[in-house]
Protein backbone atom coordinates (compact mmCIF):
# COMPACT_ATOMS: atom_id res chain seq x y z
CA UNK A 1 0.00 0.00 0.00
CA UNK A 2 1.68 3.28 -1.04
CA UNK A 3 0.46 6.58 0.65
CA UNK A 4 0.43 9.56 -1.57
CA UNK A 5 1.93 12.57 -0.05
CA UNK A 6 -0.63 15.71 0.32
CA UNK A 7 0.19 18.16 -2.89
CA UNK A 8 2.12 21.11 -1.73
CA UNK A 9 -0.11 24.18 -2.32
CA UNK A 10 1.31 26.55 -4.78
CA UNK A 11 2.41 29.96 -3.40
CA UNK A 12 0.39 32.86 -5.01
CA UNK A 13 1.83 35.92 -5.68
CA UNK A 14 0.10 38.89 -3.52
CA UNK A 15 0.15 41.83 -5.15
CA UNK A 16 1.75 42.70 -8.52
CA UNK A 17 5.75 43.38 -8.87
CA UNK A 18 6.99 46.70 -9.53
CA UNK A 19 8.44 48.19 -12.37
CA UNK A 20 11.92 47.01 -13.64
CA UNK A 21 12.08 43.92 -11.74
CA UNK A 22 12.23 45.37 -8.46
CA UNK A 23 9.89 43.77 -5.75
CA UNK A 24 8.32 46.11 -3.15
CA UNK A 25 9.22 44.07 -0.51
CA UNK A 26 13.08 45.29 -1.00
CA UNK A 27 11.55 48.74 -0.55
CA UNK A 28 12.45 48.62 3.01
CA UNK A 29 15.18 46.40 2.73
CA UNK A 30 18.19 47.51 4.70
CA UNK A 31 21.86 46.89 3.60
CA UNK A 32 25.55 48.54 5.34
CA UNK A 33 28.05 51.04 3.19
CA UNK A 34 31.06 49.58 2.50
CA UNK A 35 32.82 53.25 2.99
CA UNK A 36 30.42 54.89 6.43
CA UNK A 37 29.37 51.46 7.57
CA UNK A 38 25.80 52.47 8.17
CA UNK A 39 23.11 50.65 7.96
CA UNK A 40 20.32 52.56 5.30
CA UNK A 41 17.17 51.39 3.50
CA UNK A 42 18.48 50.49 -0.17
CA UNK A 43 16.85 53.42 -1.74
CA UNK A 44 19.33 55.81 -0.25
CA UNK A 45 22.30 53.03 -1.48
CA UNK A 46 23.63 51.88 -4.58
CA UNK A 47 24.42 48.54 -5.39
CA UNK A 48 27.44 46.97 -7.00
CA UNK A 49 28.14 43.56 -8.25
CA UNK A 50 31.26 42.02 -9.62
CA UNK A 51 31.56 40.93 -13.53
CA UNK A 52 33.29 37.95 -14.74
CA UNK A 53 36.08 39.73 -15.93
CA UNK A 54 36.07 41.55 -12.13
CA UNK A 55 34.96 44.54 -13.79
CA UNK A 56 33.00 46.82 -11.01
CA UNK A 57 29.30 47.06 -12.33
CA UNK A 58 26.71 50.03 -11.12
CA UNK A 59 23.46 47.84 -10.54
CA UNK A 60 20.51 50.63 -10.20
CA UNK A 61 17.94 48.33 -10.72
CA UNK A 62 18.94 45.70 -8.22
CA UNK A 63 18.77 42.70 -10.64
CA UNK A 64 21.84 41.63 -11.51
CA UNK A 65 23.34 38.44 -10.19
CA UNK A 66 26.07 37.63 -7.24
CA UNK A 67 27.14 39.52 -4.08
CA UNK A 68 25.67 42.93 -3.80
CA UNK A 69 28.06 45.70 -3.27
CA UNK A 70 26.55 48.44 -1.39
CA UNK A 71 27.62 52.24 -1.08
CA UNK A 72 25.56 55.20 -0.13
CA UNK A 73 24.49 57.01 -2.95
CA UNK A 74 26.83 60.10 -2.58
CA UNK A 75 29.91 60.40 -5.63
CA UNK A 76 32.63 61.02 -3.20
CA UNK A 77 31.83 57.80 -1.02
CA UNK A 78 31.87 55.77 -4.32
CA UNK A 79 34.89 57.47 -5.51
CA UNK A 80 36.60 56.48 -2.48
CA UNK A 81 35.18 53.11 -2.55
CA UNK A 82 37.36 52.73 -5.59
CA UNK A 83 40.71 54.61 -4.96
CA UNK A 84 40.61 53.25 -1.12
CA UNK A 85 40.42 49.76 -2.55
CA UNK A 86 36.97 48.81 -0.52
CA UNK A 87 35.14 47.02 -3.19
CA UNK A 88 38.43 45.07 -3.47
CA UNK A 89 38.75 44.15 0.23
CA UNK A 90 34.96 43.80 -0.02
CA UNK A 91 35.11 41.14 -2.91
CA UNK A 92 38.07 39.37 -1.28
CA UNK A 93 39.81 40.18 -4.90
CA UNK A 94 40.90 42.48 -7.08
CA UNK A 95 38.26 44.71 -8.23
CA UNK A 96 38.74 46.58 -11.45
CA UNK A 97 36.54 50.16 -11.16
CA UNK A 98 35.71 52.20 -13.90
CA UNK A 99 37.86 55.33 -14.92
CA UNK A 100 34.90 57.10 -15.93
CA UNK A 101 32.63 55.83 -13.05
CA UNK A 102 31.03 59.51 -12.07
CA UNK A 103 29.90 59.87 -16.21
CA UNK A 104 28.59 56.21 -15.82
CA UNK A 105 26.88 56.60 -13.16
CA UNK A 106 25.04 59.43 -14.31
CA UNK A 107 24.94 58.00 -17.89
CA UNK A 108 23.20 54.86 -16.69
CA UNK A 109 20.79 57.20 -14.03
CA UNK A 110 19.50 58.97 -17.25
CA UNK A 111 18.84 55.54 -18.84
CA UNK A 112 16.85 54.72 -15.71
CA UNK A 113 14.61 57.71 -15.24
CA UNK A 114 14.19 57.81 -19.19
CA UNK A 115 12.68 53.67 -18.83
CA UNK A 116 10.45 54.45 -15.73
CA UNK A 117 9.12 57.48 -17.49
CA UNK A 118 8.48 55.28 -20.75
CA UNK A 119 6.59 52.93 -18.68
CA UNK A 120 4.99 55.23 -16.61
CA UNK A 121 3.24 56.51 -19.97
CA UNK A 122 2.40 52.76 -20.82
CA UNK A 123 0.52 53.30 -17.98
CA UNK A 124 -1.37 56.28 -18.40
CA UNK A 125 0.24 58.28 -15.78
CA UNK A 126 1.64 60.56 -17.49
CA UNK A 127 0.15 63.90 -18.87
CA UNK A 128 2.57 66.16 -21.29
CA UNK A 129 2.11 69.59 -22.67
CA UNK A 130 2.25 72.95 -20.89
CA UNK A 131 -1.54 73.65 -21.24
CA UNK A 132 -2.53 70.15 -20.40
CA UNK A 133 -0.59 70.49 -17.27
CA UNK A 134 -1.65 74.09 -15.97
CA UNK A 135 -5.11 72.63 -16.60
CA UNK A 136 -4.72 69.48 -14.48
CA UNK A 137 -2.98 71.48 -11.75
CA UNK A 138 -6.28 72.97 -11.73
CA UNK A 139 -8.41 70.10 -11.45
CA UNK A 140 -6.48 67.44 -9.60
CA UNK A 141 -3.07 66.99 -7.77
CA UNK A 142 -0.09 65.25 -9.40
CA UNK A 143 2.35 63.32 -7.70
CA UNK A 144 4.51 65.87 -9.19
CA UNK A 145 5.65 67.68 -11.82
CA UNK A 146 8.47 67.40 -14.17
CA UNK A 147 10.16 69.79 -16.13
CA UNK A 148 12.65 69.93 -18.59
CA UNK A 149 16.24 71.46 -17.22
CA UNK A 150 16.15 73.48 -20.69
CA UNK A 151 12.74 74.68 -19.50
CA UNK A 152 12.04 78.53 -20.95
CA UNK A 153 11.80 80.77 -17.57
CA UNK A 154 8.48 81.89 -17.79
CA UNK A 155 6.35 78.51 -18.50
CA UNK A 156 8.68 77.76 -15.60
CA UNK A 157 7.28 80.13 -13.39
CA UNK A 158 3.55 79.45 -13.80
CA UNK A 159 3.72 75.97 -13.07
CA UNK A 160 6.15 76.58 -10.10
CA UNK A 161 3.89 78.88 -8.53
CA UNK A 162 0.82 76.55 -8.71
CA UNK A 163 3.12 73.67 -7.47
CA UNK A 164 4.22 76.13 -4.60
CA UNK A 165 0.60 76.81 -3.95
CA UNK A 166 -0.13 72.99 -3.54
CA UNK A 167 2.96 71.56 -2.36
CA UNK A 168 3.95 69.42 -5.30
CA UNK A 169 7.47 68.45 -5.80
CA UNK A 170 8.95 69.78 -9.25
CA UNK A 171 12.08 67.95 -10.66
CA UNK A 172 14.23 68.96 -13.17
CA UNK A 173 16.83 66.30 -13.90
CA UNK A 174 16.06 65.58 -17.96
CA UNK A 175 16.39 68.07 -20.93
CA UNK A 176 13.90 68.47 -23.02
CA UNK A 177 15.52 66.12 -25.57
CA UNK A 178 15.48 63.21 -22.68
CA UNK A 179 11.93 63.88 -21.87
CA UNK A 180 10.90 63.63 -25.14
CA UNK A 181 12.85 60.66 -26.03
CA UNK A 182 11.46 59.40 -23.43
CA UNK A 183 8.09 59.83 -24.14
CA UNK A 184 7.78 59.37 -27.84
CA UNK A 185 6.82 63.22 -27.79
CA UNK A 186 8.18 65.75 -29.62
CA UNK A 187 9.42 68.92 -27.48
CA UNK A 188 8.41 67.39 -24.47
CA UNK A 189 9.63 70.15 -21.53
CA UNK A 190 6.61 69.74 -19.07
CA UNK A 191 4.84 66.73 -17.35
CA UNK A 192 2.48 65.90 -14.16
CA UNK A 193 2.55 62.45 -13.40
CA UNK A 194 0.03 60.65 -11.78
CA UNK A 195 0.77 58.68 -8.56
CA UNK A 196 1.28 54.62 -9.26
CA UNK A 197 3.73 52.07 -8.64
CA UNK A 198 6.03 53.02 -11.73
CA UNK A 199 5.78 56.66 -11.23
CA UNK A 200 6.70 56.24 -7.31
CA UNK A 201 9.84 54.34 -8.15
CA UNK A 202 10.22 56.99 -10.31
CA UNK A 203 10.71 59.71 -7.59
CA UNK A 204 12.49 58.14 -5.75
CA UNK A 205 15.00 57.48 -8.33
CA UNK A 206 15.15 61.17 -8.89
CA UNK A 207 15.69 61.59 -5.07
CA UNK A 208 18.40 59.29 -5.49
CA UNK A 209 20.44 60.61 -8.49
CA UNK A 210 20.03 64.28 -6.78
CA UNK A 211 21.93 62.53 -3.51
CA UNK A 212 24.26 61.10 -5.55
CA UNK A 213 25.14 64.68 -7.49
CA UNK A 214 24.64 66.06 -4.00
CA UNK A 215 21.81 68.42 -5.66
CA UNK A 216 18.80 69.19 -3.73
CA UNK A 217 15.29 68.72 -5.49
CA UNK A 218 12.35 70.22 -4.07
Amino acid sequence: MTVKKPREKQKNWRGSPSPDGLSRKNEKAMRRCLVTRETLPVDRLIRFCVSPQQELLPDLAGKLPGRGLWVTADKDLIAAACSKGIFSKAAHKKVNCPDNMDELMRRLFIQRLKSLMGLAKKAGLVITGFEKVVQFLHKSRPLCILEAVDAALDGQEKINRLCARMSIPVFEVLTSEQMSEALGNENCVHAALKSGGVTNLFVAEVRRFAAYCKKEQS
